[in-house]
């Protein structure tokens, strides 16, 4: 069992996010509450983090100090879970893991790939998340069968 916070980070008619204050309010308030034996999954659309795609980059989550001053104050914060990029990725933000999802209708590509930026050749997939009771956290991506 776990807390899972599901955080709306767009703004409106805008392409990049932002955790407004009373979401970081309100964020900060389910993380105190009695559930203090619960592992919680922070979800959110826009990474707070460069996952260094040049596409991707200057419309993510922008304003994220102040997210991480939350985290830092809330150790049982497991993970933080968000899309937006049209990748598969894993990195960290505030010592705790991001796993980005992965498009469902086009990737964006790495630098190092070449071409556009983004395909619409590449199968769509989707993450797994299993968080078991020792609260790790495990992802798996599958390419979803056409």
């Amino acid at each position: 069992m776990a807390d899972v916070l599901m955080l709306d980070s767009s703004i409106p008619e805008q392409h990049d996010g932002l955790l407004d204050d009373p979401t970081i309010d309100w964020l900060d308030a389910r993380l105190a509450d009695g559930r203090q034996e619960l592992p919680a999954l922070v979800a959110f659309h826009h990474p707070p983090v460069e996952l260094h795609l040049p596409s991707v980059d200057g419309i993510r989550q922008f304003g994220e100090d102040r997210l991480a001053r939350v985290l830092h104050r809330h150790p049982r914060v497991a993970a933080l879970l968000c899309g937006h990029s049209h990748t598969p990725a894993a990195t960290t933000f505030a010592g705790r893991p991001v796993l980005v999802a992965p498009g469902v209708v086009s990737t964006v590509t790495l630098p190092c790939e070449g071409g556009r930026g983004i395909s619409f050749d590449h199968p769509p997939m989707l993450a797994f998340h299993v968080l078991d009771d020792d609260a790790r956290l495990t992802t798996h991506y599958r390419v979803v069968p056409e």
